[in-house]
């Protein structure tokens, strides 16, 4: 299992926290501290504010400016309001007062932790889901470049950033680019970075996200899109595990870790020519597969769980509707699941989402036509307001994309938002159109 690592700094923190599922590493003083900092990766560290060779607001800023810089707690004798509030403002994240109450300190300390690693959205019942996340624990107890896999809407950059979280790199933030998202002749600058003058427009020097991701993790999203080019330049870099900037004839060594995802059969590519199979096999040193949802059905009602909580919704899912989406055959996967369930908060007035609120297309194909007790025109004006506030999730809220989509001008548009909020509704709340009055 994964090992937390808290670090008691100070005669007087010397305390055991045996009931912690972590290592306790100690030090006497500041400097004793720092010294272990540089090789070793803590998750909290819990400070004696009177330490014998340093005040605690000179190892507050030192600490600011090391490698790793965990979540702080400050203990003392002599607790004191004024200086409680310098030391938080200047980085602590506590300040306690000694005799410490052991349970408190462990508790605390175990939401730093879970607040650090963020774990509470990784959601993996099902014994596919199980397996992978337990094999991604132990590649990132390792340097190995990693290559995932997976249909898009699986959650390939979930999976990246859990490595990267249960890695030793973990104290600095990781690096994502989509290798899709940007334009090729913006891409290559956006991954080596550039010196000043290197072309029209470079008018200051700019690391990429090589530099960037410099004693940490790269994540290399829709690697498969990446030009021939910029593959061989890739793989350069991979192997001398140095960059050039763009006009620069000095390189700068890395200390990095890469993992790639791509929803593309890569062995298939570097058949047609359009990937280097050298590239291919370098990024393929440990294979990870995301398992589509349809692999994986007793995650959906956790993650329907998830969605709603997400939202700050108190609804809950009907058994009848949480059958239908056990059925369903998930071709959007994950981020299909979170759009429906979106859909299903606006459309439905109940506190339980049923069936008809979830508007799975199969179930709406075999639906047979039932009196609603509803108006007609009550049933159009929903459909209506239904379908605005899908343009404007669609378009972020930005009107004019959206009354271009939707065949309106923006005047047009304007008035149905003014009516929208006439019924109570706000169109910036996806949840506000459930609680309007029937």
């Amino acid at each position: 299992m994964y090992e937390y690592s808290i670090l008691l700094v100070g005669k007087d923190c010397i305390t055991p926290l045996t009931s912690l599922p972590c290592r306790t590493f100690t030090a006497d003083n500041g400097q004793q501290a720092l010294t272990l900092l540089k090789t070793q990766c803590m998750d909290v560290i819990v400070v004696d504010a009177d330490l014998p060779d340093t005040s605690t607001h000179q190892l507050l800023e030192k600490l600011k400016k090391s490698r790793h810089s965990p979540p702080v707690i400050i203990t003392t004798d002599t607790p004191a309001i004024d200086e409680a509030v310098a030391l938080i403002k200047a980085g602590a994240t506590e300040y306690l007062s000694r005799p410490l109450d052991i349970s408190l300190l462990q508790d605390l300390t175990n939401q730093l932790i879970r607040r650090t690693t963020n774990k509470s959205h990784i959601i993996a019942l099902s014994q596919a889901s199980r397996q992978l996340y337990q094999v991604a624990e132990q590649v990132a107890k390792s340097d190995a470049t990693a290559l995932i896999t997976g249909e898009s809407g699986t959650g390939k950059e979930i999976l990246a950033g859990f490595i990267h979280r249960h890695s030793s790199r973990r104290a600095q933030n990781m690096v994502a680019i989509n290798c899709a998202a940007i334009p090729e002749n913006l891409l290559e600058s956006e991954l080596f970075g550039y010196v000043k003058g290197a072309f029209t427009g470079a008018y200051t020097a700019r690391p990429g996200k090589f530099e960037q991701a410099n004693q940490s993790t790269l994540f290399l999203d829709e690697i498969g899109e990446m030009p021939l080019h910029l593959q061989t330049k890739l793989l350069r870099v991979l192997q001398q595990r140095e960059v050039e900037r763009i006009g620069s004839s000095q390189s700068v060594k890395l200390d990095i870790r890469i993992i790639a995802a791509t929803n593309q059969n890569l062995e298939q590519r570097v058949k047609d020519g359009s990937f280097r199979e050298d590239l291919y096999y370098r990024l393929n040193v440990f294979p990870l597969r995301c398992p589509p949802l349809k692999e994986r059905t007793e995650d959906i009602i956790p993650l329907v769980e998830h969605f709603l909580a997400e939202a700050g919704s108190e609804k809950i899912i009907s058994e009848d509707a949480a059958r239908q989406l056990k059925k369903h055959s998930w071709p959007g996967n994950i981020r299909e699941l979170e759009n429906i369930i979106q859909r299903a908060l606006i459309i439905s007035r109940q506190s339980v989402i049923d069936v008809e609120d979830l508007m799975l297309p199969h179930v709406q194909e075999k639906a047979e036509l039932a009196f609603n007790a509803e108006s007609l025109e009550e049933h159009c004006r929903k459909a209506e307001y239904q379908h605005i506030v899908a343009a404007l999730q669609q378009y972020s809220g930005r009107r004019e994309k959206t009354a271009q989509a939707l065949g309106i001008t923006t005047r047009t548009l304007r008035n149905k938002l003014a009516e929208m909020r006439g019924y109570g509704i706000d169109p910036a709340m996806p949840a506000s159109l459930s609680q309007q009055n029937s």
